[in-house]
């Protein structure tokens, strides 16, 4: 094997290493704005956000940090359109969501839907505190509705 291709393998190796134990990081398709002034990252296109309780997907995200034992931390995700946040087995989609560290609190708006392996929620706005494991469903008014389909075979 040439040096070359020994090298190429190498980078790889710390790549893939470095990411995966990682706490948390993220990506972008398009950009990736650091502002260390302020202490945030601004992502465009494809973005993908991953931390130590879930995994997130969207359009575009701004996620706030602090400096912590040197190393950055992030406290404050903002993801904008077609967000999609993978946490255990379900899935919640919506429009937008903003997550805060300090209360472990994931806050959905816009066609939200929650996904599990034994039903659908569907509504306008979902709050999910993932310490206590509590969803919180709400409608956009008092017309709207907030609506659940069970898995006929959810108890086989």
């Amino acid at each position: 094997m040439s040096l070359s291709i020994k090298f190429l393998y190498l980078i790889f190796y710390f790549l893939f290493f470095s990411s995966a134990y990682s706490e948390s990081y993220v990506k972008a398709g398009e950009s990736l704005v650091w502002d260390s002034e302020n202490k945030r990252y601004t992502a465009n296109g494809n973005v993908e956000f991953k931390n130590d309780k879930f995994i997130a997907f969207a359009d575009k995200m701004i996620a706030n940090y602090i400096e912590e034992n040197n190393s950055e931390v992030f406290t404050v995700i903002e993801l904008f359109d077609n967000v999609i946040i993978e946490f255990k087995d379900e899935v919640f989609t919506g429009n937008y969501a903003i997550y805060t560290r300090d209360d472990n609190i994931i806050k959905l708006t816009g066609d939200v839907s929650i996904k599990s392996p034994t039903r659908i929620l569907t509504g306008y706005e979902l709050i999910a505190d993932i310490d206590n494991n509590k969803r919180i469903l709400n409608s956009a008014n008092d017309e709207a509705l907030v609506e659940v389909l069970l898995d006929n075979n959810a108890n086989n």
